[in-house]
């Protein structure tokens, strides 16, 4: 059993039981305490979970979705690493969607300058930063308005959507699984981003490796959907080989670019 899915198993527990011990989980999965407590150490770290002396305790919050701001003001040089390398990958004469969230926010950052671009976009933030930019076409979805994320969804923006054939399109994740695929906090959400996915000739995921591991409520696609993930140096070798193995090409940012 690959460390993904015996983690994602312990999740699993968790939501149920509330509570776990090594022992216990070690007999589980037919291997060592060793093992693991280095499960939960990664499980806690991604703040999924809280170990206890001998065990772990869930965290009734896993399945939560900060508001944008808040989400904005995390990892904040590590999203604009991953929005810059993001918009290396655009030329002039693409058309683009650029996703929701704020890692997507860092790409439209980074693409202003490109000369004849197109770009649709869901993303009340996107469309401020664009609006401005005079290479750039800018294309807004319309829909309902979520004031959590700052995006507009429903049958407008999905339905708009498919008028579109688009060169690339980039797209933030809240969980990646090698068992579940990509997946959002909210349906809603993981709609307008199936849409973009499938009016898209390249598919572009630019995340954060800390969201590997994690399943959360709403499915988007299966891994070998997406052409290529765009993520930070810290993605370890066994994750980087299953996404090679589904034929996805990892992009790893320079991370001493931040110093």
């Amino acid at each position: 059993m690959l460390a993904v899915e015996r983690r994602n198993q312990i999740i699993e527990k968790l939501r149920i039981d509330k509570i776990v011990s090594v022992h216990d989980l070690a007999l589980f999965f037919k291997t060592t305490d060793m093992t693991i407590r280095r499960d939960l150490a990664d499980l806690e770290r991604k703040g999924l979970i809280t170990r206890s002396y001998g065990g772990a305790v869930f965290n009734e919050k896993v399945g939560h979705e900060s508001e944008f701001l808040t989400r904005q003001s995390e990892k904040k040089e590590t999203k604009a690493l991953l929005g810059k390398k993001a918009a290396s990958l655009v030329t002039a004469g693409d058309s683009i969607g650029i996703d929701i969230g704020t890692t997507a926010l860092e790409v439209a950052k980074h693409v202003r300058d490109i000369p004849d671009l197109t770009v649709i976009t869901a993303s009340i933030p996107v469309i401020n930063e664009l609006c401005t930019a005079k290479g750039v076409k800018l294309i807004c979805t319309g829909g309902e308005l979520s004031v959590k994320d700052m995006s507009l969804n429903g049958h407008t923006a999905t339905n708009m959507l498919q008028d579109y054939v688009l060169d690339k399109v980039f797209i933030g994740v809240a969980g990646i699984s090698f068992d579940h695929g990509f997946t959002a906090f909210n349906m809603q959400d993981a709609l307008v981003k199936r849409v973009l996915i499938e009016r898209a000739l390249e598919v572009i995921v630019v995340a954060h490796s800390d969201k590997i591991g994690l399943a959360r409520y709403a499915s988007i696609c299966n891994v070998e959907s997406v052409s290529k993930i765009i993520t930070d140096s810290a993605i370890n070798d066994e994750d980087r080989r299953n996404f090679e193995n589904f034929g996805v090409e990892v992009i790893v940012v320079d991370d001493s670019e931040l110093a």
